[in-house]
């Protein structure tokens, strides 16, 4: 981490943006002693971030069977996305997360995916139905609290990109599925809305979409 004066520091406030949004963090000092910094947004919010880590179990009974009636395949390795940059963006769906959120064995493929977006490396992508989804499992257990606080976790826009349903989501989503099921078509449309570069999923019709195609948009 750099020290610059404050005279400095203007000269090459440009180059010094550059820099934190690759990732680095400059100290800005006064009369020789440092008094603010510079930093990456997403580092400035890493207390928030870090909630997602939290979750990992906490609906451990919330999903009884959460991959049905689709059997689940192989989760996409994440050796396939490592070439992404800082900031890339990961569409993920609920049959990556609901195995976390239960803390089953299976979630270790996930956790370098939640570790990455908790620390700032990649964006996740959400859509609307997978947020549902998550939101489900601890209200049909009845437990308000823990269906907040997936809300809070999984809105954070620090970390997350949520994905409405708009027009241009359901135009998109109504084109793919001539070629598949409803429910992969909007979650790959939604992942094309929200910028995805790629997507990680256990759902064997969705892999078999992948890679993303082009927006199917005018």
């Amino acid at each position: 981490m750099d020290t610059l004066g404050v005279l400095e520091a203007r000269k090459r406030f440009a180059e010094l943006l550059d820099r934190a949004h690759g990732g680095e963090e400059t100290l800005i000092a006064r009369h020789g002693h440092p008094v603010a910094a510079l930093v990456p947004l997403w580092r400035r919010h890493r207390p928030q971030r870090q909630a997602l880590i939290a979750l990992k179990g906490s609906g451990r009974v919330c999903w009884p069977d959460p991959l049905q009636p689709s059997q689940p395949g192989p989760i996409q390795p994440l050796d396939s996305a490592a070439h992404l940059t800082l900031g890339s963006a990961v569409a993920v769906d609920a049959t990556v997360l609901i195995p976390y959120l239960r803390g089953d064995a299976s979630s270790r493929h996930s956790e370098p995916l939640i570790a990455a977006i908790a620390a700032g490396r990649w964006r996740g992508v959400l859509s609307m139905a997978t947020l549902m989804t998550l939101m489900e499992g601890p209200l049909r257990l009845g437990d308000d609290a823990l269906a907040a606080r997936y809300e809070a976790v999984f809105s954070d826009p620090t970390a997350w990109t949520l994905v409405s349903l708009t027009p241009q989501v359901a135009l998109a989503a109504a084109r793919l599925q001539r070629e598949m099921a409803p429910e992969v078509a909007l979650e790959l449309a939604s992942a094309l809305q929200g910028g995805a570069t790629a997507m990680i999923s256990r759902d064997p019709r969705l892999l078999t979409a992948l890679p993303l195609p082009a927006p199917p948009l005018p």
